[in-house]
């Protein structure tokens, strides 16, 4: 039986794979070539954004990634504004605060250094500061981790006037916020975070929130500082004013937190969070 053109062909292709292989290889380097050609002409557009032209090549590369694919460059790569207002209401949401054991050993030095009488040693610090605790499985209790009490609904180193008593030595779940990857995932879950201060208006039919316990919230994330400035005019002022320009001036003064800070304290809050032993708190907890 005659054999058909095409199957003589198949049949060579089977006798000689490499004919095959050789076909295959040439494909592969055919498109490596178009994608290291791609990959040039982007990154010289690259060149003239001003902001990535000091970067390096890798950031380069990466910028052209669209957001939230893999290596893509984070969303607040231009850095964050953020400003504390002082306003203390992280301090009184509904939540724990727990301290790692070098925490609590670098807080019990730093109250007996300030002198708290009732504070000289961490069995003292235990009894008047915590009121739960984990302990390691070998039973070690310098390597325990210690939540704190609450009074009146604040941590129990909220001074009278909104201070933070231990603030030189708050621990790593304070001073991280609200740099936490749960509030860094994406713009909406920072904007989220975002409340407007307590004597400011909320028209209806937006999303702007003030603060609540159950719900946290914090001032200085994005325009919080604007709405206060804003609130502290009266009537009288506000008609001799432009806001738009008041606006415009006030974001121009704006505090950025640059991203390698962002960066930073992220990870320090990610870090501490997967060291924290108590599986089931963790996961219903900060982050």
């Amino acid at each position: 039986h005659a054999m058909s053109t095409s199957a003589r062909s198949r049949s060579r292709l089977r006798k000689h794979p490499s004919l095959s292989s050789d076909k295959y290889t040439y494909r592969y380097l055919y498109c490596t070539y178009c994608m290291f050609c791609t990959i040039t002409i982007l990154a010289l557009q690259i060149q003239k954004c001003e902001a990535l032209a000091k970067a390096s090549l890798v950031r380069r590369i990466r910028s052209i990634i669209p957001p939230k694919f893999p290596f893509s460059l984070p969303w607040y790569e231009k850095g964050l504004e953020f400003s504390c207002t002082g306003c203390s209401k992280c301090c009184k949401v509904d939540g724990d605060v727990w301290l790692a054991p070098e925490e609590v050993t670098n807080i019990v030095n730093y109250l007996r250094n300030e002198n708290d009488e009732d504070v000289t040693s961490i069995d003292t610090f235990r009894k008047k500061y915590v009121r739960a605790e984990l302990s390691p499985e070998d039973g070690d209790p310098s390597q325990s981790w210690m939540c704190l009490k609450r009074n009146d609904g604040a941590c129990t180193f909220l001074d009278p006037l909104g201070q933070c008593r231990i603030y030189d030595v708050r621990p790593v779940q304070c001073s991280t916020y609200p740099f936490w990857p749960s509030l860094l995932e994406d713009s909406e879950a920072w904007e989220e975070e975002s409340v407007v201060p307590d004597d400011v208006a909320i028209e209806n039919g937006t999303d702007d929130r003030h603060w609540s316990p159950e719900h946290g919230g914090c001032e200085g994330i994005g325009i919080g500082r604007i709405m206060d400035t804003v609130a502290e005019l009266d009537e009288k002022d506000l008609k001799d004013v432009d806001l738009n320009i008041l606006v415009q001036e006030l974001q121009q003064e704006a505090i950025i937190v640059e991203r390698e800070e962002i960066l930073a304290k992220r990870k320090a809050a990610k870090r501490h969070w997967k060291r924290f032993p108590g599986q089931d708190i963790k996961m219903s907890t900060w982050y």
